[in-house]
């Protein structure tokens, strides 16, 4: 008897902790349904980490020099910078559209700022392999080939079929 007594008072007293624990959690705001914008953001993160990893990996394989990696950053550091302007106006002309107020020539307004920002990624792409010594660019080149391959064998097959 004196046995259950001790377990029933240790358990009150773990299940008072345990109480006491969750009342001093913050509590989330409820919501009845999941934002829309925010399961895109958490997509476009997984997408932007997935390509961060593949640059990261394609640096590691080219053994860029320090020097190589200080004008590489630098040189994305600026595109980045240039094209802030663009980006926002065009994030601006996305909310039009989501809100259902995009017109004609907001249209065409976001093809031109698309087109500014491909002809800016193009440029410094060609920047970037300037930097690299022909071992690299053929290095590189055999990467993007086998880039494509994969890219053409796993868009063939279907999302969810076998290899």
């Amino acid at each position: 008897m004196k046995k259950f007594a001790i377990m029933v008072g240790a358990l009150s007293i773990v299940l008072a902790g345990f109480v006491l624990a969750l009342a001093q959690q913050p509590q989330a705001p409820a919501t009845t349904a999941p934002n829309l914008l925010q399961k895109q953001g958490g997509r476009r993160a997984r997408r932007m980490m997935t390509r961060r990893r593949a640059r990261a990996g394609a640096i590691r394989e080219l053994n860029l020099t320090d020097a190589q990696r200080q004008q590489a950053q630098a040189i994305r550091r600026e595109n980045f910078e240039k094209n802030r302007a663009v980006r926002d106006e065009l994030k601006q002309l996305l909310q039009k559209r989501q809100q259902g107020t995009l017109s004609e020539t907001d249209q065409a307004r976001a093809r031109e700022l698309r087109q500014q920002l491909h002809e800016s990624r193009r440029s410094a792409r060609a920047q970037l392999a300037g930097l690299l010594t022909e071992e690299q660019k053929t290095k590189l080149q055999e990467m993007r080939k086998n880039r494509r391959e994969n890219r053409e064998r796993f868009g063939r097959r279907g999302q969810n079929k076998p290899i």
